[in-house]
């Protein structure tokens, strides 16, 4: 990944092992030949204690279960070749050969910190790490929470998209949505809002060979951060299957907290519903993973379900409370639609979703502002 006379890049996440990392990966290996691509976390970028913006107070914890920080090399513990190895793995990241820097850690950046772009996926990660030595001619910033306000930071209570903007998007040449009806929020206060996100590999992630559904138990699925409460798993999801064995449905929920892209490929092949109880998520990326793996959703009605499930014909959704997610698995149950279901919601995440529209989608972004 050569970046001379390319422009520059820089892609900000806040940790390795999460949905802005993936991202980053995504777009790295979409356009990597078209633009000089670098990337950071604020997890290796801490403010000073005595920097921290009062105005920008995190609303949950930078720990994660599945958070790597940095990879170890044995050969770096070994005095005779540890200088060399370390000189190698500088020159490989700077040459764009290994997604690690000399010190292990998931980052590659200009040695000057001078970009044509920096791309803050989550708008302020800016005010809560320190990024303040990087140059840049155009700043981009993403929102990937859906609904208003946008999760992630404290903000005042009845704060309005108007006012947001004015106050957090002011020095904004571009705001990134991660689901299409969030457009409609920022829209009227910005002049440049694109929806962009990740895909997934459309051969890893596909249905089961000889997978059909057979009668009885009926499989239920979950990824993610069971710990994040706007995604409902304590909540609604476990209460719900609870309810539904109570009654004597024969259901199984089957989890995955964290785990390769591989692993989670095979891990939605074996499962027959997904379940999503999310109050404000632009994705969530489970949707994708299972619908790329021919498996439908019982969904609340938020980000990426909301432009592709078709009520009752490749989906469903469902209210946010635990009696309308056990009443919406009931219907899958009782009913006979899954395997049509299964049959639609693949095609149809591809259409709206899948890799070639969403390179499209970043292609666009990056020349709009950058060719400005």
């Amino acid at each position: 990944m050569f970046s001379r006379g390319k422009k520059k890049i820089l892609l900000i996440g806040d940790m390795p092992g999460w949905a802005f990392h993936n991202i980053i990966l995504f777009v790295m290996k979409s356009l990597k030949d078209e633009y000089g691509l670098y990337y950071d976390f604020c997890i290796y970028n801490p403010l000073r204690a005595n920097t921290e913006n009062s105005d920008f107070k995190k609303t949950e914890s930078n720990q994660a279960d599945n958070l790597i920080y940095k990879r170890e090399f044995f050969a770096l513990k070994i005095p005779i070749v540890r200088g060399i190895f370390y000189r190698f793995l500088k020159v490989a990241n700077k040459m764009g050969w290994t997604l690690v820097d000399e010190e292990g850690k998931f980052r590659r950046v200009n040695a000057n910190k001078q970009y044509d772009a920096v791309v803050y996926l989550d708008y302020y990660m800016d005010k809560v790490a320190d990024f303040s030595s990087i140059k840049t001619k155009k700043t981009i910033r993403g929102i990937y929470t859906a609904g208003f306000p946008p999760k992630g930071i404290s903000l005042d209570e009845g704060i309005t998209p108007a006012l947001f903007c004015e106050k957090y998007l002011a020095d904004a040449d571009a705001l990134i949505v991660g689901s299409p009806n969030m457009k409609e929020i920022y829209d009227p206060y910005l002049g440049s809002v694109y929806f962009a996100n990740l895909a997934y590999d459309e051969k890893i992630f596909s249905p089961k060979k000889g997978g059909e559904k057979k009668k009885g138990k009926l499989v239920l699925g979950w990824t993610g951060n069971p710990n994040r409460e706007f995604k409902g798993y304590h909540e609604i999801i476990v209460p719900a299957i609870e309810q539904l064995k109570q009654e004597g449905y024969e259901v199984e929920l089957r989890t995955q907290f964290s785990g390769t892209l591989n692993s989670l490929a095979s891990f939605w092949q074996d499962v027959d519903l997904a379940l999503i109880a999310s109050e404000a998520d632009a994705g969530p990326s489970l949707f994708i993973e299972a619908s790329l793996c021919g498996v439908p959703s019982v969904s609340t009605r938020i980000g990426m379900p909301s432009v592709v499930i078709q009520d009752g014909v490749n989906g469903i959704f469902c209210e946010r409370s635990i009696n309308d997610m056990v009443k919406k698995i009931k219907w899958v149950y009782d009913s006979e639609k899954l395997p049509e279901m299964k049959k639609s919601i693949r095609q149809d995440c591809i259409r709206v979703l899948g890799v070639e529209q969403q390179k499209k989608n970043w292609r666009k972004i990056f020349a709009d502002i950058l060719d400005e």
